[in-house]
């Protein structure tokens, strides 16, 4: 009846509002690099526009593009993922960013409720995440310039692993969350955990830490996967729900402005 097709009109206008309004809303909160209870408090903040001249450049010196990329990381997320932030740094994403996302993060706060981005430009702008967040930014860049990288779910730990050397298919370790790359490979590293202490070292970490990462690294049970077979159901799902956002909006304004005889027929 027409009361409904007004109601749908009235649906996909507000949410096509939302979308558009969304545009010009930051999901950073400048406050994060202040924030006390993020985990690395000598991180250097590194604003987006200095982040992406450092990725946007030529990785044709793969290591030394490798090493910069994962110091950018470093420094421009911050390690933050308490529940006292989920609304004040948009862990949850918010609903002018994608309604769907925030809706399901209210409903299945388990799986939506604080949202890693698979999107690396939208995990970059919000600025904050875990170890995971770091990796899966790694492993969208290096993808886009078409470098073969991989994800490392340790017990405990998520990093990257990229290859450097494409003729002796060399591989190294990118801890994008700690800043640490480690020339060495995932399966070398197995074999004697204690070869990554100097890496760390050498960025500061206390033996404390690096005697845990020791312990992480050496744990059996390690995953090595592409980017999509990491998280398949997140990633396709955020992807899914970026198009749906757009399209749910004018498929209700359409049915809403079809005449109730065309909708009978059809």
């Amino acid at each position: 009846n027409s009361k409904f097709r007004k109601l749908l009109l009235a649906a996909g206008i507000i949410l096509l509002a939302v979308n558009i309004t969304g545009l010009f809303i930051p999901l950073k909160n400048p406050n994060i690099y202040s924030e006390e209870q993020g985990l690395f408090k000598n991180d250097s903040p590194l604003t987006g526009d200095k982040f992406y001249a450092i990725i946007s450049k030529d990785p044709k010196d793969r290591k030394r593009y490798l090493k910069n990329l994962n110091d950018a990381v470093s420094s421009a997320i911050v390690h933050y993922w308490d529940d006292a932030g989920t609304r004040k740094y948009n862990l949850r994403v918010p609903f002018y960013e994608n309604y769907i996302l925030s809706i399901f993060g209210y409903l299945i706060p388990d799986w939506f409720g604080k949202w890693e981005f698979f999107d690396y430009k939208k995990a970059v702008e919000r600025s904050a995440g875990l170890c995971s967040q770091h990796a899966i930014i790694i492993s969208q860049i290096l993808s886009e310039k078409k470098i073969p990288v991989k994800m490392v779910g340790l017990q405990g730990h998520v990093v990257a692993t990229a290859q450097v050397d494409e003729k002796e298919d060399q591989w190294w370790i990118l801890d994008g969350d700690y800043g640490v790359m480690i020339e060495h490979s995932i399966e070398k590293i197995e074999q004697n955990p204690e070869t990554i202490r100097p890496f760390y070292s050498q960025k500061g970490y206390d033996n404390n830490s690096i005697q845990s990462l020791v312990e992480i690294y050496g744990q059996k049970g390690n995953s090595v996967n592409v980017l999509k077979r990491h998280y398949p159901e997140r990633y396709y799902f955020e992807k899914l729900s970026y198009l749906l956002k757009w399209l749910l909006p004018f498929g209700l304004m359409v049915f809403g402005l079809i005449p109730a005889k065309r909708v009978n027929e059809l």
